[in-house]
């Protein structure tokens, strides 16, 4: 089974508990307009994320996680964004048995930020997300809007913490200044309905207690 790959363009921001998902309809940014939001969809995930033991990963802004659930489960590594660009680089993998070891394949990708440190189960987050697509006139996807409640529970320990975010992610192929643009435009609207942007590098620092 081949892997795959995307680049990731999203933007975070943490919301409390009342705020409620603002309709972009009309919103238009980089000659893009969100003419039509489909209707919201409702996923629960479950990822393990894996690190070395003094977080050698999320110090390098790099996350390597195991997820069920939805329509992307598989081994997901998140690499640092390359000089000059937003986007994180994405590679997949399939799933295989519950039990199984990190893919060989991702292994390697990361083995100069490991070096001869071993890699293991840190974090566990369940989330329910619940997705809203963005769509041009032309029915193609321009972006989503996903409202994350979330609960990471640290492995090896009772340490438990909950939090509820929104990410707004560019659909693959929106890019460029017509998607900068896009993100733009989406973010003053839920800004407007109390979203500040997230103070995490992602749900893993997060979920550690490695905001910083």
């Amino acid at each position: 089974m081949s892997r795959s790959e995307q680049t990731e363009i999203e933007r975070k921001y943490d919301v409390d508990g009342t705020a409620a998902v603002p309709d972009p309809v009309g919103v238009a940014g980089g000659g893009l307009v969100v003419a039509h939001v489909e209707s919201p969809v409702v996923v629960e995930l479950a990822a393990t994320y894996w690190d070395t033991d003094d977080h050698a990963l999320v110090a390098a802004r790099t996350t390597l996680r195991r997820r069920e659930g939805g329509g992307d489960a598989g081994w997901h590594l998140k690499l640092p964004p390359e000089a000059g660009s937003t986007g994180r680089r994405e590679v997949h993998r399939p799933l295989g048995a519950a039990d199984e070891p990190v893919p060989d394949e991702l292994l390697g990708l990361v083995s100069d930020v490991v070096g001869d440190r071993s890699l293991g189960p840190v974090l566990r987050l369940e989330t329910t997300r619940t997705v809203r697509a963005l769509v041009g006139g032309d029915g193609s996807s321009l972006a989503e809007i996903a409202d994350d409640d979330v609960v990471a529970t640290r492995l090896g320990s009772d340490v438990e913490r909950r939090w509820r975010e929104w990410e707004v992610e560019l659909a693959p192929g929106v890019d460029g200044p017509s998607g900068e643009g896009l993100l733009d435009a989406v973010e003053e609207v839920v800004r407007a309905a109390g979203a500040v942007p997230s103070t995490s590098r992602s749900k893993l620092a997060r979920g550690l207690g490695a905001e910083g």
